[in-house]
């Protein structure tokens, strides 16, 4: 299998999270000569904030900002105000941004997690209660560039409402002293593509239906009661999938169920023939005519009526009802006339408001896939991602390698349609090592079979957690284990002994 590793140096190591921790902490500019904090007591700004601690350094490579804030003002009903933190060199007039903090009103709020947070995915997000100061810890860091030695930290205010901006002052709230970027430790994750799949790309549509028949009667009547609405779902089901001109249907399973009154043998029989008339009503409408349908009648739904006992915490003598269902004991008859017997109220209750939706028609439409180009891929995951299979998505995914945004974009997507896959799990760590976030990582390569390119992403994780001893170790196993990347990260980690 085709290995595939990223060389870029990790945002977050244990020096920077160490430092970081220290600049909340409080360290002073006599403790720390790197840090060098300006108080603004009589700083000219419109947005009333407190500014308690600010305080920049230049760690491994990146330009660190910790800051600590109280908001004082109300923001107005519909409103955010913005909190830009800035490091601009007047002189060379060029200038860094570091992620947005939005104080937001109650609606305001929602609004942002609705429709902003996909927007500025690394902005801090607050409500601002009224009436009520707010602190704020904020701590984020950019790459270091030259020009930013003589740089200064400016904190900008803006007021917004419906994306119309308003300036509402700024202030210098620190600056740093001249200081050369220390040695960087390259961190070396790996992930692992998956080998190309000639097979069938098979798919599924599901869905139910609750169709009414009359008592101890099979045949379909199309405008009986609730029937026109029902059937009219398996009907959008089936349009839905063949309006899609990149598949092609296989094949159609609906399965029938009976609630659980009466005798079993009875409700067996009405639930095969009640999906054999569907089957047959089916295959004389146009959307499904030519198209193979497999009927099951499955008789009594006790397992939907058992998952209806344990999650209806209303429902009367529910314990006495679960007892009797789950008692492996008695038949399905003898369970029912218990149930009658034992636990009256209880059972009316079940009669009343959930037998009804024990009679159900579960349908399954499987349908054909076809292979697609790399530039049909790119339009497909688009529209409907789940066509893809897993080598498609990565193929993808290999055009945008060097777009660290639309490569993690689209492994994340990924990683929703395909949540436990080896692969893609293998993959989203490889990308937590390399933002730095320990947690993450360690959570998918859960999700990950063994091999040499896990041990080595774990022993990354420990070096992250400033474990170098276990990350050693581990980089040692997977180097064993003939990980040519593990022998460059075992050099890497010498660096830190020098």
């Amino acid at each position: 299998m085709k290995k595939h590793i990223h060389l870029k140096t990790i945002l977050l190591t244990p020096r920077l999270l160490l430092t970081m921790l220290t600049m909340i902490a409080g360290l002073t500019a006599t403790a720390m000569p790197t840090l060098h904090e300006t108080a603004m007591a009589s700083a000219n700004y419109d947005y009333v904030m407190k500014v308690n601690r600010s305080a920049m350094a230049v760690v491994d490579s990146n330009v660190v900002v910790s800051m600590q804030l109280t908001a004082l003002q109300d923001v107005p009903a519909g409103q955010s105000v913005i909190l830009q933190p800035v490091l601009e060199d007047s002189l060379s007039k060029r200038r860094a941004e570091f992620p947005m903090i939005f104080l937001n009103s109650r609606n305001q709020q929602i609004y942002f997690e609705r429709a902003l947070k996909d927007e500025f995915p690394d902005a801090l997000a607050l409500r601002k209660k009224s009436g009520e100061d707010l602190s704020i810890d904020y701590l984020r860091s950019v790459k270091w560039e030259p020009w930013m030695k003589d740089g200064v930290l400016k904190l900008l205010k803006l007021s917004c409402a419906c994306r119309d901006m308003k300036y509402r002052g700024e202030e210098l709230i620190a600056t740093f002293q001249q200081e050369q970027p220390q040695a960087v430790i390259n961190l070396l994750p790996v992930f692992l593509i998956p080998p190309a799949d000639n097979s069938q790309k098979v798919r599924e549509e599901k869905g139910s239906a609750l169709l009414t028949y009359v008592v101890n009667k099979t045949d379909i009547r199309p405008d009986y009661m609730n029937n026109p609405q029902e059937l009219q779902k398996i009907d959008n089901s089936v349009r839905l999938v063949k309006s899609d001109s990149d598949v092609t249907i296989r094949n159609i399973t609906i399965e029938g169920y009976a609630s659980p009154e009466g005798s079993f043998a009875n409700n067996l029989k009405l639930s095969e023939g009640r999906t054999a008339a569907l089957r047959q009503y089916l295959q004389r409408l146009r959307q499904t005519r030519g198209i193979p349908i497999d009927a099951n009648g499955r008789g009594e739904n006790w397992e939907g009526l058992l998952q209806a006992l344990r999650t209806g915490s209303d429902i009367p003598q529910r314990t006495a009802l679960l007892a009797i269902a789950t008692d492996g004991s008695l038949a399905p008859d003898d369970k029912e006339r218990r149930m009658r017997s034992d636990a009256p109220q209880g059972y009316a209750y079940v009669l009343r408001n959930i037998y009804p939706a024990l009679r159900c028609t579960n349908y399954t439409i499987y349908y054909i896939v076809r292979p697609f180009t790399l530039e049909e891929s790119e339009r497909v995951f688009k529209t409907r991602p789940a066509n893809l299979n897993l080598n498609e998505i990565y193929r993808l995914a290999e055009k945008y390698s060097g777009d660290e945004k639309q490569y993690s974009a689209i492994m994340r997507k990924a990683s929703m349609l395909y949540p436990d896959d080896s692969y893609i799990n293998l993959t989203m760590a490889y990308l937590a090592i390399k933002k730095g976030d320990a947690d993450d990582a360690e959570e998918y390569l859960k999700k990950v079979n063994d091999c040499p390119q896990k041990i080595m992403n774990q022993g990354l994780v420990a070096y992250l957690r400033n474990d170098l001893t276990t990350a050693m170790q581990l980089v040692e196993q997977a180097r064993r284990q003939g990980l040519p990347e593990a022998a460059e990260q075992l050099e890497e980690f010498k660096k830190i002994k020098k």
